[in-house]
């Protein structure tokens, strides 16, 4: 069979690897595969297991979403989510040696995450409580908003309800509530004796206005909860030693300014006292944040001895795991290499299950040692559509800047380049501004520009999170003027190679990328087509209408009312009467991080000049939906982009 290019219509053939969990004597791993399911523009989820070096089985066939699979410490059962009985996810039981799910929960709001105690006889979760809901064929209550915090990108505005710690035991009975108050409260361990859980939650004064996440935990028995840190940083993913003395977690250290600030791993005495910043000597910040949206974040482990602790990091272009010894800080990389090790967990002897992918790999599951050696696959989910496929090559792209600093990245090549050729070319920009182009799969437009005769530049300028922080905060203050510069430098570094045709140049980028393909198309007339993704043309506005607007103001280095001049110096609107290239615009109608309002004030002001403009609106669909949206949509996002490229760039034509 002839191998071919990756098109946009194999987004329906990828599967998606996810939450690899080893059970605790390292024999089992079990995870989730998740497919389109195109006939309902859906998706759904089924657990797996591999054991030992037999070949993977499927483990559960509900047909919607079973998720969060979790492994008793005793080994005899496996934990997990599932919607197959209605919309809310709830807890089911599966017995290990045979035999149907038990469902354990039947909430309104449904679970949202899961933790075995360590005698493996109760399992805590947290669910939501209170609020306003309407009843079915009601019309919904009015919102009554008093807080700053009351919206969230992918969640929606809040109904009041909030996120709370309960556990339920094996022995039967009603799952007992152990948090109440007006906060959320998750992100849960539960302590080696059993007798507390950890836990993350905002509860000062001050939680509308700044980042601070502190850690707690509460008596399982009965008792009020314990507050072990004080406002000191924006915190997540607590994980209690084996001997239950000290508790590590990750998080930002400044609760005032968090954007582009290393996350790191810090300790704190299970009982109280001073914390200590393990990684302060390392340079490179540690991946803090979830998996997903609503997922628990990623956490960190610590090895049986209790010695050491192992995180994730961003490395450059990579995701390494680590392993951080208790006793010093000092840093050992476990997995490296030009890839990105995306979760990970650990069994009582050390071996391990992760989740690896590569620029021609999608991510897949793998086994390995304690000291990340004996490395084995242990999933084949898409084996299938990669064995169909010819990959670009992809040219690693160093670009050096004034004072001797250099920016990284690479060039997708068009597939099957012919020397005496020439061939459009694509920037591609990433979002954040604080994220990164890492060696990962990249299942949608650049590989399929690729396969259709278009070359793709994706650079890291400075802002971007993996090169140390004093690099990731050199943008502040600075969007678009600073970077823009850098990517320009880029695009000509590789028209110098000599098989780019100069005028068949396009732009392209989502959330902060989509702002800077607007500052892009308003700083320059080089590019002949542009595609805008849920970007951002006015900073002044957007602090009124995102969810992070406290991030956001730091970050400027004030609000939009003392720094007036600054924000609209930095909006790409500011410049649009110098507008000439065509521009598609694509936003969800659902988007509370970068709201369609910005794309509406973009595309009126364009068309308002004559500029060529189309608009699509996605309803519906939040700032995420390119990843976790509709199949149709996502699928017709990459469609219109292909098209529009295609039509002004004449892709295809060599």
């Amino acid at each position: 069979m002839a191998l071919r290019g990756y098109q946009v219509e194999d987004l329906f053939r990828l599967k998606t690897v996810a939450d690899p969990q080893i059970s605790s004597d390292g024999r089992r791993i079990a995870y989730v595969v998740t497919e389109i399911d195109a006939k309902a523009d859906g998706y759904r989820s089924a657990i797996w297991v591999a054991e030992d070096s037999a070949a993977p089985r499927q483990l559960t066939s509900g047909g919607k979403s079973d998720a969060q699979p979790r492994w008793s410490p005793d080994g005899r059962y496996l934990a997990f989510l599932s919607n197959r009985a209605g919309n809310a996810n709830q807890l089911y039981l599966l017995p290990m040696t045979g035999g149907d799910p038990a469902k354990l929960t039947e909430l309104p709001r449904g679970v949202n995450e899961i933790a075995w105690s360590p005698r493996s006889d109760a399992i805590a979760f947290t669910s939501r409580t209170g609020g306003a809901q309407a009843a079915a064929g009601q019309t919904p209550p009015p919102r009554v908003i008093t807080s700053f915090k009351h919206k969230v990108n992918g969640q929606g505005f809040s109904d009041g309800s909030r996120l709370h710690v309960f556990v339920l035991s094996l022995e039967g009975g009603q799952p007992k509530q152990l948090t109440d108050g007006d906060w959320d409260d998750a992100q849960i361990a539960w302590s080696p004796d059993g007798g507390e859980i950890a836990f993350i939650s905002a509860r000062h004064e001050r939680r509308d206005w700044d980042s601070a996440e502190d850690v707690w935990t509460v008596p399982v028995a009965s008792g009020a909860a314990r507050r072990l840190t004080k406002g000191q940083g924006a915190f997540a993913a607590p994980a209690f030693s084996p001997d239950g003395k000290t508790i590590a977690f990750t998080g930002v250290g400044d609760p005032e300014d968090t954007a582009g600030k290393n996350s790191r791993v810090w300790v704190v005495p299970a009982q109280g006292g001073e914390l200590r910043d393990l990684t302060a000597r390392f340079t490179r910040s540690i991946v803090a944040g979830p998996l997903a949206p609503g997922a628990p974040p990623a956490p960190v482990q610590w090895a049986a001895d209790g010695r050491s602790i192992l995180a994730r990091v961003h490395d450059g272009a990579d995701t390494h795991l680590y392993r951080f010894s208790l006793r010093d800080g000092g840093a050992a990389r476990v997995l490296g290499g030009e890839r990105c090790v995306t979760a990970f967990s650990a069994a009582n002897n050390g071996a391990m299950a992760c989740l690896i992918t590569s620029q021609t790999t999608p991510p897949e599951v793998y086994r390995t040692d304690a000291r990340g050696s004996e490395e084995a696959r242990v999933s084949d989910a898409n084996d299938a559509l990669t064995s169909e496929l010819r990959f670009p090559e992809i040219e690693p792209l160093r670009v050096a800047l004034p004072g001797g600093a250099a920016i990284e990245g690479w060039v997708i090549k068009p597939l099957d380049m012919q020397r005496g050729k020439t061939y459009p070319l694509a920037l591609d920009i990433h979002g954040g501004p604080h994220a990164a182009f890492q060696h990962q799969f990249q299942g949608s437009y650049p590989l399929a520009l690729a396969s259709h005769g278009c070359g793709v530049v994706q650079m890291n300028p400075q802002g971007s999170t993996g090169w140390g922080e004093e690099f990731a905060r050199s943008l502040h203050g600075g969007r678009g003027e600073r970077d823009f510069p850098e990517l320009m430098a880029a695009v000509d570094q590789v028209i110098a190679q000599g098989w780019v045709d100069t005028d068949r140049l396009g732009v392209t980028g989502y959330s902060y990328g989509g702002y800077m393909t607007g500052w892009a198309v308003t700083h320059t007339n080089r590019f002949k087509a542009a595609v805008w993704g849920a970007g951002v043309a006015n900073l002044y506005t957007m602090f009124a209408h995102t969810d992070s607007t406290v991030q956001r103001y730091a970050e400027n280095g004030g609000d939009p009312w003392s720094m007036r001049e600054q924000y609209l110096r930095l909006s790409p609107i500011s410049y649009v009467q110098n507008a000439k290239t065509p521009i598609l615009l694509m936003h969800g109608e659902a988007d509370l991080r970068c709201n369609t309002i910005q794309s509406d004030e973009f595309f009126t002001a364009l068309r308002y000049h004559g500029v060529e403009a189309v608009l699509v609106r996605y309803p519906g669909e939040h700032h995420g939906f390119r990843q976790q949206g509709k199949p149709s949509n996502r699928l017709d996002y990459d469609q219109r982009l292909m098209a529009w490229f295609g039509e002004r760039l004449g892709l295809g034509k060599g």
